[in-house]
């Protein structure tokens, strides 16, 4: 036997024992942490066994790991914690503690129940016998304490094995304590801190509350003990229900099946009601079981709530009627058209009469956009005393754009009598600002369902019949296929589109965001130009649009994308990082390769995906929503942010905010431009950035023109803004330049 080795005898064994008693019976021990307690008795055990390491071990709560709760080095006098042990090192010798209270191993190397630990634990150690003892809570083993040789192997004599036993049962009732008193701390702390009002009920009266409740309920701690809880509520809540009665159901509820939640109409002391939000819970405090109640107050919250559902209110008719006019919009005109041909299958006739107005472009360019606001306002109302005698509706799309939906019209010489009455009532003369003003109309006729089954495909055929009428003089056109073929210049421009797209006649103009809290530039949308070889540039709505309806938006969509990141990818090489927007139609939101595409050029121009935006309209949601929200999932998943532009214009703007997978709303120009004359638009702008700060969303405010509203768009806290007062869409070359002057370090966001 080795010098290490200690020889039984009885005076050990009362030495052992003594130093057990006077461990048990040592208050310090008991008054403090877990951490002194554990570090005074691995240094005793160290002492007094002449080992050289004693250390505690818990497992994890997944059992998958033995953590190191205190060890003394008796050669430093050093307490160390922290280390780690997997369990699956240990299958062995876990299974031997598990049939008894300790584990003796003279020789670690030699022992296969330590086999597994010898390089990853003793050999670095030089440790060379160890005696284990199990920790046990309510049966289970949940740690162990350990004795380690160091240096040399040791016979563990059967007075230190049962004294290391009686050890782990010491460390087994200092833990129990310690969790005891961290429990108890834990809820004094969180029953006197916390916001919410908590009480104890007992026989069905209040023992105890919190701070929180006396200010709640305006009463102090002593009048409420011995109170029961119907005295702080109305005689009846506001379904009826006898409050007495009911608060004792809940009561009863709470102490048979465990948490109950509910709200609840309360009153203070002075007889001053509110609601509130109570959590009952069955609780067992001092021996005896009892009921904690939480009580939060939501007048706030109710407030709130009503506000936001006004401005829900105020959102939807502004999503789904013109500001202008305050006609039902194109949004609006899609709904309904569905509505009607799934409740009427549309049998009594349905037709679309698209209405463009002649010479209203030179009323606006002769007497300004005011004048022909006001203008397009006027034709509104005149229009609806037109319909009143018909069943027909009538919507604005835009522009000089209005649409009639007429019902109950089978014939088609129904609906050219109704196109000749709107024709001529637009030859009445109209005055504004003094000058008396004759407009006439060229109109579209598409039938349903002879020439679509659906609203974008009357709408399409509308607008061919429109252009057909409009070039023909005739006034008012039915359409017919044979129109299509001859699309004026639209149509021409589609046929060299593809051509453009090769031969680099394309081009990205750049329109900077800023941040309003900085005004440092933080972005930018990227906006197509196409500079025509022979007709220069050409208007994006001369020809977006024609190729959103045709299966060049793909290619097209494809060129942007690449060119956006191309441009990206130049700015990080120079040191700048600044994210860029693009636009996706209805088209690209449907076609399941989009996402690929966009992954394969983010790849090739190793572009970090958050810097790459992509903005949709709501209303191009609405070609088949469920496909286009598992695109913008697929978006989500490549780690591109997407933004809803235009919002409020277009489809389901409320709706979808839930579902969508969006980072940015961005407020249409129309809200934004008039926000410091029409209060409508106020609340609008106002709500809409509430509404997207409760989702989580960023702001973008369009079209501000003027320093006023950037301030005021600060003042309401929105993130972002764009328009022609901080910069209008620029060239590359003049982009660059503009951005030298407002990135970081330049704050001015005049143009």
């Amino acid at each position: 036997m080795n010098q290490g080795h200690v020889s039984r005898s009885g005076g050990k064994s009362q030495v052992l024992a003594d130093v057990y008693v006077a461990l048990s019976t040592d208050p310090e021990l008991w008054r403090g942490g877990l951490d002194p307690a554990l570090r005074r008795i691995t240094h005793c055990c160290a002492e007094a066994l002449a080992v050289e390491r004693v250390s505690v071990w818990r497992l994890n709560d997944a059992r998958d790991q033995i953590l190191c709760l205190m060890l003394y080095q008796q050669a430093s006098g050093n307490f160390d914690q922290g280390a780690c042990l997997e369990l699956s090192l240990l299958p062995d010798y876990f299974a031997g503690l598990s049939l008894g209270r300790f584990v003796d191993v003279p020789d670690v190397y030699k022992d296969r129940r330590t086999r597994l630990l010898v390089d990853a634990y003793f050999r670095p150690e030089d440790i060379h016998s160890m005696l284990d003892a199990t920790v046990r809570l309510e049966g289970d083993i949940v740690g162990l304490i350990s004795l380690e040789s160091v240096g040399h192997a040791r016979l563990w004599t059967a007075d230190e094995q049962h004294f290391l036993a009686s050890i782990a049962d010491l460390v087994s009732q200092l833990m129990a304590v310690c969790a005891l008193r961290s429990s108890e701390s834990r809820y004094r702390a969180l029953f006197e801190g916390t916001g919410d009002a908590v009480f104890v009920v007992k026989n069905g009266v209040f023992t105890d509350c919190n701070p929180a409740a006396e200010s709640m309920f305006q009463v102090s701690r002593e009048d409420m003990l011995n109170l029961n809880p119907a005295l702080f509520s109305p005689p009846y809540q506001p379904d009826g229900e006898d409050s007495a009665t009911l608060a004792s159901q809940w009561i009863e509820k709470a102490l048979e099946e465990g948490m109950q939640c509910f709200e609840w109409q309360h009153c203070r002391s002075d007889g001053s009601e509110f609601d509130a939000e109570v959590t009952l819970s069955r609780y067992a405090l001092d021996g005896e079981i009892c009921v904690i109640g939480a009580v939060r107050d939501i007048t706030r919250r109710r407030l709130t709530e009503q506000e936001l559902a006004r401005s829900r209110e105020q959102l939807e008719y502004r999503a789904n009627h013109d500001s202008l006019t305050g006609l039902p919009n194109r949004n609006c005109l899609h709904e309904d058209t569905l509505r009607i041909i799934k409740e009427t299958g549309a049998a009594d006739g349905l037709a679309y009469l698209l209405l463009d107005l002649d010479r209203f472009k030179e009323v606006n360019d002769t007497l300004g956009h005011s004048v022909g606001d006001r203008l397009l306002a006027h034709i509104g109302t005149h229009l609806i005393k037109v319909l009143a005698p018909y069943d027909a509706t009538l919507y604005r799309l835009g522009g000089d754009e209005f649409v009639v939906v007429a019902q109950s019209m089978p014939e088609v010489a129904q609906v050219m009598e109704l196109a000749d009455t709107i024709t001529l009532g637009l030859r009445t003369p109209i005055t504004v600002e003094g000058i008396s003003l004759e407009l006439g109309a060229s109109i579209g006729v598409a039938r349903y369902p002879q020439h679509a089954d659906n609203s974008h495909g009357l709408l399409r055929c509308a607008d061919v019949a429109m252009y057909h009428a409009k070039q023909s003089g005739l006034g008012a056109t039915v359409y017919d296929a044979s129109y299509d073929s001859y699309s004026p210049r639209r149509l021409a421009l589609m046929s060299e589109l593809g051509a453009a797209i090769r031969e680099d006649q394309l081009e990205l103009h750049f329109q900077p965001r800023v941040d309003l809290r900085t005004g440092h530039c933080n972005g930018c949308e990227a906006l197509l130009r196409w500079r025509h070889p022979e007709q220069g540039m050409v208007p994006p709505g001369d020809f977006i649009p024609a190729a959103e309806m045709s299966d060049v938006i793909h290619p097209l969509s494809q060129w942007v994308v690449k060119s956006a990141l191309q441009h990206v990818r130049r700015w990080l090489d120079a040191g700048t990082e600044l994210s860029v927007a693009v636009n996706l139609s209805a088209r690209n939101l449907i076609d399941m390769r989009c996402p690929g595409m966009i992954a394969d050029l983010l790849r090739q121009y190793a572009v970090p995906p958050r810097l790459l935006e992509i903005e949709i309209t709501e209303s191009a949601l609405i070609t088949d929503p469920e496909r286009a929200l598992e695109v913008l999932r697929a978006f989500r998943t490549l780690g591109l942010r997407m933004a809803i532009d235009d919002f409020g214009t277009g489809y389901s703007s409320l709706s979808y905010l839930k579902r969508l997978p969006i980072d940015t709303l961005k407020i249409d120009r129309s809200f934004v431009q008039d926000m410091l004359t029409d209060e409508a638009d106020a609340v609008i702008v106002r709500s809409t950035i509430g509404l997207a700060h409760s989702f989580g969303l960023k702001v973008v405010a369009e079209g501000v023109e003027e320093e006023e509203v950037l301030t005021a768009l600060a003042a309401l806290q929105c993130d972002q803004a764009q328009g022609f007062h901080i910069a209008k869409p620029l060239p590359l070359d003049e982009f660059e330049g503009w951005l030298q002057r407002h990135m970081v370090g330049h704050a001015d966001t005049s143009h």
